[in-house]
């Protein structure tokens, strides 16, 4: 008996911690060698949010536009998310940004990343 609840307790913790953690699979944003802008076609469905990362150096400045205007893009010094393009300073190593689709409609788009 004491066997069987522990089964479910286990079992029921888990359930629930999965359906309340946000779980997202991040796109990293690769350059071609000598590169340092990448375009990415990309389809985003509705009310739900697309995280990249990109590699760079402290003191770099990253460029992140979309060809769509309904999308927004955040990061950390975009957070409220910005519709069309925005630029962020960037951190030795991995830098995380977002686009975000507050439309009721899949939205077909592209991405383009430039550091300098």
């Amino acid at each position: 008996m004491l066997r069987k609840t522990f089964i479910y307790f286990v079992l029921l913790t888990t359930i629930s911690l999965m359906s309340s953690v946000e779980l997202y699979a991040q796109t990293r944003i690769r350059f071609a060698r000598g590169r340092s802008s990448a375009m990415l076609n990309m389809s985003i469905p509705a009310k739900t949010n697309a995280y990249f990362v990109v590699g760079a150096r402290r003191g770099q400045v990253a460029r992140v536009s979309v060809n769509h205007r309904s999308l927004e893009i955040f990061s950390d010094e975009a957070p409220k998310g910005v519709s069309g393009s925005t630029s962020f300073d960037t951190n030795n190593g991995d830098n995380e940004f977002g686009v975000y689709n507050p439309t009721n409609r899949s939205i077909t788009y592209r991405l383009t990343v430039s550091i300098r």
